[in-house]
């Protein structure tokens, strides 16, 4: 009895030994198949790969794929609306007719500058000097001392008040050109005229301190005088000239006497 069931446990064994024989062989077999096939494949991979794309294994699969239709610019879908591509355009055509137009701003500006410049032009000749001719009086000095009174043709600025501004003018002294042709002036330095007025043909002439000191005594005095009145004189409202000192009448003129207590003309030199 123990032989056999040590019989039957020895069969047990073989057989569960085959067994696994065969499937170690069998998955042996399997491995070397699945070698051969990757082997395979690789070799044949550009070969499978031409054949499949021929037999067009993938469109059958799958389906074919169609390439996407590409638009172009004409064909693509305007992406504003009507209304927003019109106000675009009417936008554009503004700008173009404000490029083809003057700017407004640059006109009124170019305006502006041209009356600036009208109006500077009409205050610079309003602006102009006008001179008129005038005779003043100067004196002339020979070898011998002896002095004359010359006229002489200024032309001064024309003003409301030409017996004044030919005063001052012979108050101011002689010009170069004047002086070379022997003129001068015997009104003392620091001379002004502080007034003029003229009623009944009487030129009333209020003079500063200086005007009463001259260098030249008693004949600097007389000639000084001389000046004065054939210059106001020869404006034919004047007949004689008062003369004032510092706004007050005085007999005489200067430390010598020169009288000027009454009103002087031409015939009283």
């Amino acid at each position: 009895m123990e032989i056999l069931s040590t019989e039957k446990e020895k069969k047990k064994i073989n057989l569960s030994f085959l067994k696994k024989a065969r499937m170690a062989f069998a998955f042996v077999l399997w491995l070397l198949a699945m070698v051969l096939l990757v082997a395979l494949f690789v070799m044949k991979k550009d070969q499978l790969k031409q054949n499949l794309e021929e037999a067009q294994v993938k469109e059958r699969l799958f389906g074919k794929n169609e390439p996407l239709p590409i638009k172009t610019e004409s064909e693509a879908a305007p992406i504003f609306s009507n209304t927003k591509q019109a106000q675009l355009d009417q936008s554009e055509a503004q700008l173009n007719q404000s490029e083809a137009e003057p700017n407004l701003s640059d006109s009124l500006s170019q305006e502006a500058i041209t009356d600036e410049i009208s109006e500077n032009t009409e205050e610079s000749e309003a602006a102009k000097v006008l001179l008129v001719d005038m005779a003043v009086y100067f004196a002339t000095i020979d070898e011998n001392g002896n002095v004359e009174i010359t006229s002489v043709t200024r032309q001064i600025e024309k003003s409301d008040s030409p017996m004044m501004s030919a005063l001052n003018a012979v108050i101011s002294g002689v010009t170069a050109e004047e002086a070379e042709r022997g003129l001068q002036s015997l009104i003392p330095e620091g001379s002004e005229l502080l007034g003029a007025t003229v009623a009944d043909g009487v030129a009333t002439l209020n003079f500063n301190d200086a005007f009463e000191y001259n260098n030249f005594g008693f004949q600097g005095s007389f000639y000084q005088l001389m000046q004065i009145v054939y210059t106001a004189t020869e404006f034919p409202t004047v007949d004689s000239v008062q003369i004032l000192i510092n706004g007050e009448k005085q007999e005489y003129l200067g430390s010598e006497g020169v009288f000027i207590g009454s009103p002087l003309d031409r015939k009283s030199f």
